[in-house]
């Protein structure tokens, strides 16, 4: 169960940073965001995208395993 806690917390923490990156893609510019999706690896999310899908994940997760926040660490 040690482990399984472990792995709850580093994927919040994954689901954080995501946010951040989404926060940060949001700001760029149209012509921006398009160069930046450019280079992204064929079938890569936006990171809007991937910011709900890591969500949905974390949730379901915690809602399966019945691991909150609290008991993360």
């Amino acid at each position: 169960m040690i482990e399984l806690k472990d792995f709850v917390y580093e994927l919040h923490r994954y689901a954080d940073q995501t946010h951040i990156l989404k926060d940060k893609y949001e700001k760029l510019s149209n012509e921006e965001k398009i160069m930046i999706l450019k280079t992204a690896p064929v079938n890569q999310p936006t990171p809007e995208e991937h910011y709900e899908l890591v969500f949905r994940w974390l949730e379901k997760v915690q809602s399966e395993f019945g691991v909150t926040e609290k008991e993360e660490r």
